[in-house]
């Protein structure tokens, strides 16, 4: 088959630009995705999780309020629009978004879930090779997502002790009675910590141990005047500054992307609360935040961490070690064949300003990456803020069009401060973060 485009995933990114092309075109372009049925991150789909985000922060909606695509239209077209306006949730639940998603990716003619793409190659053309078929197309648009990042420290130990979080519920460690150790004080290890916390009487783990770097377990920074670096303004400046001025905004605001949910953080203490005083004694929990995992050896059935805090060296040895580690950029192994011709820069792909992939092919042959960049792209790349934006910008470069124009006012911060700062101030600034 012949196509003007093939998607490789259709994840949030791929399944934002399916949308748009599908109302806008109709036709020309396939996405092709393993999952029968969208799922997102099932692996620690919990119950509790909430967006960070609003969500007009949809597949569509800021750049197509009126597209069918929309949350709202979702909510509308499965009559629960009044309900869930009644309910005055502070967050939208995640498995409803995800439930959203689901019936963006299943009624897009565009979509073909249940395929797998094994490889791509270039001779003149893309040639995508799945299972079943090989697909000829013009242009890539490659948005996989990013792969779980395991510290250093941890790499070779992993196994069915010893794992990343996005594969908690798919690995259901026995608990009962076990030492557990979760790694990471973000969003996602305090959602695992409340699971732990949630989960029945009799299956419950002997103790919890929650490690972080950080000083303490920190908020979101969800402010209005933080929430301008979300907006597609400001990833063009973004892009525009050196190396190492990127770098450090990226350390400067890490809070920005990478803090708890204050929802969160508070069912989590109101959890501890009750474990403390009403329900005493069920099991230890131990915080230490402030601490590095600065060794991991294997100890019997276990893993016995060495935790740095300061002058202080603490050991603890857990039965499971789950980590909260994040994600990580690296190119998929299905772009091996031409990964040679692909520039980087840190496990990065460098892009253009439409988010094609710098390479030494025909410059009328492109691919493109989306949830790749966020060295090149600030906070907002992996985050559903400007989803819909940069889907619309990879869209028009596709039909060879220019970036459309943005009639959104800059933003009331002086795009001007970012560039004042030297690397001393910025690194004393980040101190504790």
């Amino acid at each position: 088959m012949e196509l003007s485009c093939v998607g490789v995933g259709a994840a949030p990114s791929n399944l934002s630009l399916a949308c748009q092309i599908h109302e806008q075109i109709g036709h020309g372009a396939l996405f092709l995705d393993r999952q029968v049925d969208f799922r997102w991150h099932p692996g620690s789909a919990f119950d509790s999780s909430e967006l960070q985000v609003s969500h007009f922060k949809d597949l569509v909606t800021l750049v197509d309020p009126r597209s069918a695509y929309t949350f709202i239209n979702y909510l509308h077209e499965n009559g629960r629009l009044y309900h869930f306006l009644n309910a005055q949730f502070d967050a939208v639940l995640r498995a409803e978004f995800e439930q959203y998603l689901n019936w963006a990716f299943r009624r897009n003619p565009l979509v073909r879930g249940g395929e797998t793409v094994r490889e791509i190659r270039y001779d003149g053309e893309f040639r995508v090779r799945t299972d079943d078929a090989v697909l000829t197309a013009r242009d890539l648009v490659v948005g996989i997502g990013k792969q779980a990042r395991i510290p250093s420290q941890f790499q070779g130990w992993t196994g069915p002790n010893l794992f990343h979080s996005s594969d908690l519920l798919h690995i259901h460690p026995e608990l009962r009675q076990k030492h557990v150790c979760v790694v990471g004080g973000g969003q996602s290890g305090a959602e695992v910590l409340l699971h732990l916390l949630s989960v029945p009487r009799e299956q419950r783990p002997a103790s919890i141990t929650w490690v972080s770097q950080r000083e303490n377990y920190l908020p979101i920074d969800n402010s209005p005047f933080t929430n301008e670096l979300f907006m597609p303004c400001f990833s063009d400046r973004f892009a525009a500054k050196s190396e190492s001025k990127r770098k450090l905004f990226l350390r400067r605001f890490v809070l920005a992307s990478d803090g708890i949910s204050e929802s969160t953080l508070r069912a989590l203490y109101q959890a501890l609360y009750r474990h403390e005083f009403p329900e005493p004694d069920l099991y230890q929990i131990a915080l230490r935040p402030g601490c590095n995992v600065s060794h991991c050896i294997n100890a019997g059935a276990g893993h016995r961490l060495t935790l740095q805090r300061a002058g202080d060296v603490e050991e603890v040895t857990a039965d499971i070690v789950l980590l909260a580690t994040g994600y990580e950029s690296a190119v998929p192994d299905l772009l091996e064949p031409i990964v040679d011709r692909l520039e980087q820069t840190d496990n990065e792909l460098v892009i253009d300003e439409d988010f094609s992939v710098c390479w030494d092919g025909p410059r009328d042959r492109r691919i493109f990456v989306q949830n790749a960049s966020p060295g090149h792209r600030a906070l907002a790349d992996p985050n559903l803020s400007l989803l819909a934006w940069r889907a619309r910008r990879i869209r028009g470069s596709l039909l060879r069009r220019a970036p459309c124009a943005n009639p959104q006012h800059p933003g009331f911060i002086s795009h001007t401060v970012l560039e004042s700062w030297s690397d001393t101030v910025g690194e004393e600034r980040s101190r504790g973060i």
